[in-house]
């Protein structure tokens, strides 16, 4: 099975940037020989002059569908490895508008600029260079426009579960769609000189019976009920979470919590899983309240972490959360052992309430850890914590 760059947790490693490097070099070399790099085509086709863009991005989504609607099918990728932006309808809407207009007025999208720039196209340096006045206006203009940014947050949503089709079915419908829109191209482009049409269309024929077929195969797997996430059901996967709750990895002592935070050499974020009034009455100093049922979407932001420790009272719901976020991909999860009750008991109970014999530096481990992590907000003698209840 074939670990993504971003499901290996590996996005700001140097092999992922000699990766993108590569990829964004045949990217831009694709673009420039299919005419990207001048505007005037690009906008062609919202005069209905040169239909090349409509093709293209047709081509590019009808192939990555079906590409990933196999990939998923045979068991090669695990849908959960490909990252999927969350469904933001207030910023994709306007944003969308606004992307349009500057679009047709300019010719250029990001990455055509890019490459138009690179061709030594002055109006595509014009454009790059107002992108990144567009981005710091944007940075200033935040708490404006912030309602807009967040309105009508759908989360990770399918269009096609909201449109209550199967993926085999959707995809389908996109690429009979796609073939169409790929005719009507050639007609537009043709002058509807259906004579032309036909001397010329051998191999836009044979393009799209190979679309169809793809498709319908794609279908006929996800009626069999091998394709899209049912991988996740079989098995598969179910061997690899278990294979680290075997070696261990999916938790983590609370000493070396408490070691790994004062060291401070990795990037860690405690994930604080009880309710809000419980975190805001105690919490290990750095964490951050994670509301369960939200988990997956508030962690997003951490995901290139070097560790995520899940917290609770115990370890029951961050145990059940640690699954969760193993099928999303989250590598880097971990639940802390025994939860705060383990912390207390094993890094915060004094040292005069312990049974066991310590030596010198536990000793003088142990009260560091209490100043770091409780301060003198807690009388030497306490129990437990305040906020730290039962499950």
């Amino acid at each position: 099975m074939i670990e993504t760059i971003y499901s290996s947790n590996s996005l700001s490693s140097v092999n992922a940037f000699l990766i993108s490097l590569v990829i964004g070099a045949a990217f831009g070399w694709c673009l420039e020989q299919a005419g990207f790099g001048s505007s005037r085509r690009l906008a062609g086709i919202f005069y209905f002059r040169d239909m090349a863009v409509l093709k293209v991005m047709f081509s590019a989504v009808v192939t990555a569908m079906l590409g990933l609607g196999f990939a998923f099918s045979l068991g090669v990728i695990r849908p959960e490895a490909i990252y999927i932006p969350e469904t933001i309808l207030g910023a994709q809407i306007l944003g969308g508008f606004i992307f349009g207009i500057g679009f047709v007025m300019s010719g250029w999208c990001p990455g055509t600029a890019v490459v138009g720039a690179v061709s030594g196209k002055f109006d595509a340096v014009v454009f790059l260079f107002g992108a990144i006045l567009g981005s710091y206006a944007f940075n200033y203009a935040y708490p404006l426009i912030e309602p807009f940014y967040t309105w009508g947050d759908l989360g990770i949503s399918h269009i096609y579960q909201v449109a209550g089709f199967e993926f085999g079915d959707f995809a389908l419908l996109v690429t009979v769609v796609a073939v169409i829109a790929f005719w009507i191209s050639e007609l537009i482009e043709e002058g509807f000189s259906f004579r032309r049409i036909a001397e010329r269309s051998s191999g836009l024929w044979a393009f799209s019976v190979f679309m169809l077929i793809g498709a319908v195969m794609v279908m006929a797997l996800g009626r069999s009920g091998t394709t899209g996430y049912k991988v996740v059901e079989t098995g598969i996967y179910a061997s690899e979470v278990l294979s680290h709750v075997e070696k261990g990895e999916d938790h983590i002592e609370p000493e070396q919590v408490a070691r790994e935070l004062i060291a401070g050499q990795k990037r860690i974020v405690l994930a604080d899983l009880r309710t809000r009034q419980e975190f805001d009455e105690w919490h290990i100093p750095g964490s951050v309240h994670v509301p369960v049922t939200n988990a997956v979407k508030v962690l997003e932001r951490y995901r290139d972490y070097d560790l995520v420790v899940l917290v609770s009272n115990g370890p029951v719901h961050p145990g059940q959360a640690w699954v969760v976020l193993q099928i999303f991909g989250y590598k880097n999860a971990r639940v802390m052992a025994d939860g705060l009750h383990g912390f207390f008991e094993r890094v915060l109970k004094p040292v005069s309430l312990r049974m066991e014999v310590l030596s010198h530096s536990q000793v003088k481990e142990i009260n560091h850890w209490r100043t770091m992590f409780l301060g003198s907000g807690m009388a030497v003698g306490s129990a437990s914590p305040p906020g730290v209840g039962t499950e």
